[in-house]
């Protein structure tokens, strides 16, 4: 059809929904389900221009401290660690992501079947930005992850967890892929199980990281501070480092807990007791159809005994404030908190950013009275 009479068409339907809210309202009021998924919705539109403005003040305030710096000839000065340069471009990218999909937010139901609140994004639309959104988000909390096991190893001149590194960029990259993959069966063969085999995926994901944070928060960060050389003043930015990856090693295995505990869950119940192999995403077409170009139906157009699920929805808004706070606080640092530049005769060839390296061996040297090794 043209894309004018698409337009009518869901124009209509968005009245004809409206027309069925107001004789709920009048028949005793809508449905309590309806109510909370209206409520999570509201909750995410006033959430998001807290996100954006956070994600648009983090990328400004990198460029005003380097602008600060910039005028410095010392290697490494007003330079970000390489967590900060890609995990702050990358949740800035997912903010962006993620308004894109809430715009028109989708709910889960009892049937499998996701209902729209407005009703007028085509699904090939919202998976490819919920591809991009999780692509984002995954790529930058692995970023940061690898950083922080990185320079706090080389500080402790440990011998690097080559293997739980490459455990951590394997699993990344094949889940990154199963990804993409599942939403594009899920349109292809329009079959429900696909969506629970892509929160599957990223249930495997979160299981490597939760260990590799539960080794920082148990082993790594007390070996550190056992280590810090009792009583002597250290500059500021020591004890914010130490502190940065505590702070994000708690608020990225929080949401791993709730990743580990719900996701299992839904793919369960979806899967195994509703047989979701055998059910079509969008009820209008049939198994092994395309269903890339089809709209969700609305929340209202559900049949009697159907309740929306908001459960994914919550999880999101846990992700999302739970980004929030790890970038107002990492950007938010005052400069005495900032890792300056390297010692006077300590030359480092960068990239942009301090990597692990440099970062481990000026902390060692500040923090442990060790002598910093030059990085070339």
């Amino acid at each position: 059809c043209s894309p004018s009479s698409w337009f009518r068409t869901r124009r209509a339907e968005g009245s004809e929904s409206a027309g069925m809210d107001l004789a709920m309202q009048s028949a005793g009021g809508l449905p309590w389900d309806v109510i909370v998924a209206r409520g999570l919705y509201g909750v995410h539109m006033l959430s998001m221009p807290c996100w954006v403005a956070a994600s648009a003040w983090s990328l400004w305030k990198r460029r005003d401290i380097r602008a600060q710096y910039g005028s410095s000839k010392i290697a490494g000065g007003g330079l970000p660690t390489r967590a900060e340069y890609f995990s702050i471009r990358l949740l800035a990218l997912y903010t962006v992501m993620d308004a894109l999909r809430a715009m028109d937010l989708c709910f889960d139901s009892t049937d499998g079947v996701c209902r729209a609140v407005w009703g007028f994004v085509p699904w090939w639309f919202r998976c490819a930005v919920w591809v991009a959104r999780d692509l984002a988000l995954l790529g930058s909390i692995g970023s940061n992850l690898s950083f922080h096991l990185g320079w706090t190893y080389e500080a402790l001149e440990w011998e690097q967890p080559r293997t739980l590194q490459m455990v951590m960029h394997g699993t990344l990259g094949i889940v990154l892929c199963a990804i993409a993959a599942a939403f594009w069966a899920l349109m292809a063969t329009n079959r429900q199980s696909w969506q629970a085999w892509a929160c599957m995926f990223v249930v495997g994901l979160n299981a490597v990281w939760a260990y590799t944070n539960f080794v920082l928060l148990k082993r790594v960060v007390p070996a550190i501070e056992s280590r810090i050389q009792a009583g002597k003043l250290l500059p500021a930015w020591v004890g914010a480092a130490v502190v940065e990856v505590r702070v994000a090693a708690k608020l990225v295995i929080i949401a791993d807990l709730a990743i580990l505990v719900l996701f299992p869950i839904i793919a369960f119940e979806r899967v195994v007791l509703r047989g979701a192999h055998e059910k079509a995403f969008y009820p209008g077409m049939g198994l092994n159809e395309w269903a890339g170009n089809a709209v969700p139906p609305l929340m209202m157009q559900r049949p009697d005994g159907i309740l929306l699920n908001p459960v994914l929805e919550v999880v999101e808004l846990l992700i999302g404030w739970l980004q929030c706070i790890y970038v107002l606080r990492v950007c938010g640092a005052c400069i005495s908190t900032r890792v300056p530049c390297n010692p006077p005769g300590e030359a480092v060839i960068h990239h942009g950013y301090i990597d692990e390296a440099t970062m481990g061996s000026l902390f060692r040297s500040v923090a442990f009275g060790i002598t910093c090794k030059k990085v070339l």
